[in-house]
């Protein structure tokens, strides 16, 4: 029993040793069909050859002259200057001709965009009216004879009084006219002109090339955060105050004064706010040498409009 067992183990392992070789043999040849193949049609190809290509000749010519072409953009030929009149002219116009006004669009600036403000008319104090002298006529008693009884004497008449002077009521008092604002902010820059005058202060409405466009930006993000106190709104409370803005060269401020009040606690506190919220405001331009900037701004409130410069 234990024969047969291995002889059939044996017959098994003769089997796949068999299969093995005819494998082997059999890639073999399939390996040595190709290889022919391939040595005896080295021209065959799976893709179709190209067609020729057709030969392109290039012929070269000379250049065309330039041909003269007018252009809608180009300016006329400019006129020949006259030669100046030697004599006046023997007929003169019959008027002198005056040009018109010239008209320009509001800028951009917000204070261009808000309605221009009314300013209302001081009232006049009413002046008292002159008294007039009072016309005395000398009054002559009758004579009396013995025996007469006396005359009653009548007393004289009331003098009326004179009408009380009107007092300006408190608005008119604080609607200061333009004449006075104008006063004011020229009294304030002779005041602050040494400090502008070492070079570290310039005021916000100076005309410098290097800090336009800084200016502009401040304006904008004052305006932005920049709101007229609803308190101050109610009670009619209008005035200009003077701040002194001194800002660093990375657009940080350093700090804010108010150099001249407008008379108004929340007008004050409201633009000095508006400062804070607004910085930083970019940095200094690199032509500005100096580490800071000392910027004197009005802050203009008024109940129609808002206006910094």
């Amino acid at each position: 029993m234990l024969n047969d067992r291995r002889t059939r183990i044996e017959r098994e392992h003769a089997l796949k040793q068999r299969h093995s070789y005819h494998l082997a043999g059999f890639v073999t040849l399939s390996l040595l069909f190709h290889l022919l193949v391939i040595y005896l049609a080295p021209d065959l190809s799976l893709f179709p050859a190209a067609p020729p290509q057709k030969p392109v000749y290039v012929e070269i010519r000379p250049p065309a002259p330039p041909r003269a072409v007018e252009r809608e953009l180009d300016l006329p030929p400019a006129p020949e200057q006259e030669t100046p009149r030697q004599s006046p002219a023997k007929r003169l116009g019959a008027a002198d001709q005056v040009v018109k006004r010239e008209t320009a669009p509001k800028g951009d600036a917000p204070e261009d965009r808000r309605p221009a403000a009314n300013i209302p008319p001081t009232p006049k104090p009413a002046q008292p009216a002159r008294a007039e002298p009072e016309k005395t006529t000398e009054q002559r008693e009758p004579l009396r004879r013995p025996g007469d009884a006396p005359v009653p004497v009548e007393p004289a008449p009331l003098r009326p009084q004179p009408p009380a002077t009107a007092l300006p009521d408190l608005q008119a008092l604080l609607t200061l006219p333009q004449t006075t604002v104008a006063r004011l902010e020229n009294q304030w820059r002779s005041k602050y002109r040494q400090d502008v005058e070492e070079g570290d202060a310039v005021w916000l409405d100076t005309e410098k090339d290097i800090l336009l466009s800084f200016f502009r930006r401040l304006r904008t993000n004052i305006y932005n955060v920049w709101n007229y106190p609803r308190r101050a709104s109610e009670r009619q409370e209008e005035g200009t105050c003077l701040l002194k803005i001194t800002v660093r060269r990375d657009g940080s401020l350093s700090e804010v004064i108010v150099m001249e009040s407008s008379g108004y606690r929340d007008l004050d506190e409201e633009a000095v706010e508006a400062v804070r919220k607004g910085a930083p405001f970019g940095r200094l331009p690199r032509a500005y040498s100096k580490e800071t900037l000392s910027i004197f701004a009005f802050f203009q409130y008024n109940l129609m409009r808002r206006a910094i410069y």
